[in-house]
């Protein structure tokens, strides 16, 4: 059984979040990961939007307005054709 479980660093201790769903005497691995700060997370977004702007994706197909994408009546239905209902 393995758990995740937020801890906070301090005073030369681990103090968690949550007790532990353990009996006592259980022998734990403890893998100490040190979560991102904000900044990281914020460093990490730019970065993928530099990558999405550097390597374009387009399918090449028909660009549809936006009442074309959201409109559902207006092209003909084959008669074999399921219509959902709204």
């Amino acid at each position: 059984m393995s758990q995740i479980i937020n801890a906070t660093y301090a005073d030369g201790m681990l103090k968690r979040d949550v007790e532990p769903d353990l009996p006592p005497g259980a022998r734990v691995r403890l893998i100490v990961q040190a979560l991102e700060h904000p900044s990281d997370s914020r460093r990490v977004i730019d970065e993928f939007d530099q990558l999405c702007a550097d390597w374009p994706v387009d399918s090449g197909g028909e660009r549809l307005t936006r009442d074309q994408s959201h409109e559902r009546r207006l092209h003909k239905c084959p008669t074999e054709c399921i219509t959902l209902p709204t």
